[in-house]
């Protein structure tokens, strides 16, 4: 720096501390976001709606869980209260996050220590403004303890409710088999690509997809069918649970649209690129906006109603049908890049696999004791969890999958998800015959778990 301060005083750590900070309230907000309007979505399903229960069992273990009452009460009933009660821990002015009591004792009893466990969402992500406002905290530990509590806040917080309250009303996953690539669009069918993170529109639009009416209009225009693929988180959602295919993940959302091929893409909220505006009106391709938090010039916006969103997705559709017949030949060009992957594991999932690898006989059933004790007798060197985008100063996919092979080369289990997950599935990763890349005890495991 030119200075050891600035005009102010702060120096370059308490600096660096704010801005940290400020990224960290950014992505607590945009993802504890996503879980809130989960939570609106879960108040407003009903039996003949267009949102319904599908996991009741899920549902009612988070009712009895939360101290909620279920006893000779109607299903729906008991959603709109576990829904209010989500949305309670947005702002709720006393205590901490519910989710917390998931923790191992030792774990919750560390957090107490440090002072780190989440109270609101909307207060950690609050407070974490008012620290780095002008005039506030310019101590660089200040700034770091309040990004760790912000942080829980999300990931045991928003997010948490955001994974299990969709699972509720979407269907908890389970294995699954898909493709991942630009491959997945198909020329002689109707192709609809859903983008973002929130899968309440883009489930019904998988849904309506399967209409009749639908699809007689699809081929009335000539089309075989329609086909939905996916981008990003948003894809993730629909292919572990119906097994749409995956398109691509973050650098690759304007290479879907190059393929001409692409009558409709409909997208949410985050990881949307506003070049995807003026790309999509070099081809015949219409852009939809659904949510008044990612409004794009130059797109069609369509704004997203609970209660309507059946009939939302069968217009979206209509749309894109009608859209099938105005493609320019000439721009069309399709990759045939694309690999099979394996998805769809659930927590309830994982530990059904493992229930395969145990003497039933004699050990209990439904826990991750099978793979604890991988890790802890040395079989495995330990789990990691990978996350993320792609960085565009980095060719895309490749700081992830080096990562990803040197991981499991050293048997360390990953558990991935975002586009993380998509650049492994476009990498083969997600392939079960994967498992000839991973150390001996890894690949031991996988054999054994059928992973």
């Amino acid at each position: 720096p030119k200075a050891p301060r600035g005009i102010c005083g702060a120096d370059a750590h308490a600096i660096a501390g704010r801005n940290y900070l400020r990224a960290v309230a950014g992505g607590c907000a945009a993802h504890s976001d996503h879980g809130r309007e989960i939570c609106h979505t879960l108040y407003h399903t009903k039996e003949e709606g267009p949102y319904v229960v599908r996991d009741a069992d899920k549902l009612l273990r988070l009712a009895t869980e939360w101290e909620i009452e279920t006893e000779g009460r109607d299903i729906y009933d008991i959603a709109h209260e576990v829904a209010l009660a989500g949305l309670n821990e947005y702002g709720k002015p006393f205590g901490t996050q519910r989710f917390l009591s998931r923790a191992t004792e030792e774990r919750q009893k560390l957090w107490e220590e440090l002072d780190i466990a989440p109270r609101a969402v909307d207060r950690e992500i609050a407070t974490a403004m008012h620290m780095t406002h002008m005039g506030n905290t310019a101590d660089a530990a200040a700034l770091v303890h309040q990004s760790l509590r912000t942080g829980m806040a999300d990931g045991w917080g928003g997010s948490m409710m955001g994974t299990e309250f969709s699972d509720i009303m979407f269907g908890t996953p389970s294995e699954t088999q898909t493709e991942a690539d630009l491959g997945v669009i198909e020329k002689d069918k109707v192709n609809i690509i859903v983008h973002g993170h929130d899968p309440a529109m883009s489930e019904t639009i998988v849904l309506a997809s399967e209409d009749r009416a639908i699809l007689d209009h699809a081929r009335s225009v000539g089309a075989k069918g329609i086909n939905i693929a996916g981008l990003c988180c948003t894809a993730n959602e629909v292919t572990m649970r119906h097994g749409v295919r995956m398109a691509g993940n973050f650098l690759q959302q304007e290479n879907v649209l190059l393929t001409g091929a692409v009558e409709l893409i409909v997208v949410d909220v985050q990881c949307i690129f506003p070049a995807i505006a003026p790309l999509s009106e070099c081809f015949h391709t219409h852009f939809v906006t659904t949510s008044e938090i990612a409004r794009i010039p130059g797109a069609i916006h369509v704004s997203f109603e609970a209660e309507r969103a059946y009939e939302q997705a069968k217009e979206l559709l209509t749309m894109a049908i009608d859209n099938f017949t105005k493609r320019d030949e000439a721009k069309i060009l399709i990759p045939q890049n694309k690999q099979n992957a394996s998805v769809g594991y659930s927590c309830e999932t994982i530990r059904k696999e493992l229930d395969g690898v145990i003497n039933s006989h004699v050990d209990v059933r439904d826990t991750y004791k099978p793979l604890i004790e991988c890790i802890t007798s040395g079989v495995l060197r330990g789990a990691v969890a990978m996350v993320g985008c792609n960085n565009p100063k980095v060719r895309p996919d490749y700081s992830h999958i080096e990562i990803m092979k040197e991981l499991i080369a050293n048997d360390i289990i990953i558990i991935t998800t975002g586009c993380s997950a998509q650049a492994a599935a476009k990498a083969g990763l997600m392939n079960k015959e994967a498992a000839e890349l991973c150390g001996e005890g890894l690949k031991r495991v996988c054999k054994l778990a059928d992973i």
